[in-house]
């Protein structure tokens, strides 16, 4: 079982456990899709005691938590490393990247300097919510905040997301998104920046054959939902194999977690391939 710290969590707890993959979850998954991480995440939770961030909290978490629930998924369910190829727009050869995903986590983290450049910044309270020095009261964007702006185009979509996270203790004098100068706009977006951030980064490559530079973004959401995609297509051989050797039903295999589905699939073919060795 998977438990990441979070920051800021919810009111109900600050930290979440996630339980393995099994192949009903791998067999729920929808290809593309922006939200379909989400929707995965949300099956994986595991309500604990001591904390209610269970199934059904996905949507409440903030972005940044969020991504680094996706991130420990991805490295239990893979590998801390980040191993690709990415093709060069000039010359189309590949160039390897290679990085620690645990690392780049860790260094988009906020620290207590680059708090202080955006002024004082206090929270998160209770009900996880910050407040900067001038009074005004925000909370870091979350999963039902980006499901009711998808579509939009990207500029409303911005508006949509501060006039939901901008917040006010008091209902009679309310805060608009409208009635705020475009500087305030800015100083909350660069502190929810900083303070949520997200698992979404460009990183500056050269191809090692031409030389060119440029900037290939890396998305945990994308790149874990495309990791496994492409996996999903050996779990039909895995329960042809189990139901063949166990006499397992489907929804029987389909329940064990997806690594002690593929220990089992490896010893029956080992059990294969030394019953022919022994036949020769």
């Amino acid at each position: 079982m998977l438990q990441v710290r979070l920051d800021p969590g919810l009111p109900a707890g600050r930290w979440a456990c996630v339980r393995p993959l099994c192949g009903h979850d791998e067999q729920a998954l929808v290809a593309g899709g922006g939200l379909a991480a989400t929707e995965l995440l949300d099956r994986l939770l595991v309500e604990v005691p001591g904390t209610c961030v269970g199934p059904g909290s996905a949507w409440q978490l903030s972005v940044c938590d969020r991504d680094r629930l996706l991130a420990g998924v991805y490295a239990a369910t893979f590998s801390d490393r980040i191993d690709t190829e990415v093709p060069c727009d000039h010359c189309d050869e590949g160039t390897a990247v290679s990085f620690s995903l645990a690392a780049m986590v860790a260094s988009s983290q906020p620290s207590n300097e680059g708090r202080t450049q955006l002024g004082i910044i206090s929270g998160p309270d209770d009900g996880c919510v910050y407040e900067l020095d001038d009074g005004i009261r925000f909370r870091l964007p979350n999963g039902h905040d980006q499901r009711e702006v998808a579509g939009l185009d990207p500029e409303r979509a911005r508006v949509e997301i501060l006039r939901r996270c901008v917040l006010d203790g008091s209902e009679a004098d309310r805060r608009t998104v409208g009635d705020m100068p475009t500087e305030v706009w800015d100083r909350v977006e660069a502190a929810m920046a900083y303070l949520g951030p997200t698992v979404d980064h460009e990183l500056m490559i050269a191809c090692h054959e031409c030389g060119e530079a440029r900037a290939v973004r890396f998305d945990i959401q994308q790149y874990l939902l495309r990791a496994l995609e492409q996996e999903r297509r050996y779990l039909t051989q895995e329960i042809h194999y189990l139901a063949c050797s166990y006499g397992w039903s489907q929804a029987e295999i389909l329940g064990l977690s997806r690594d002690d589905r593929r220990a089992y699939v490896e010893f029956i073919t080992a059990e294969r391939a030394a019953r022919r060795e022994r036949t020769r």
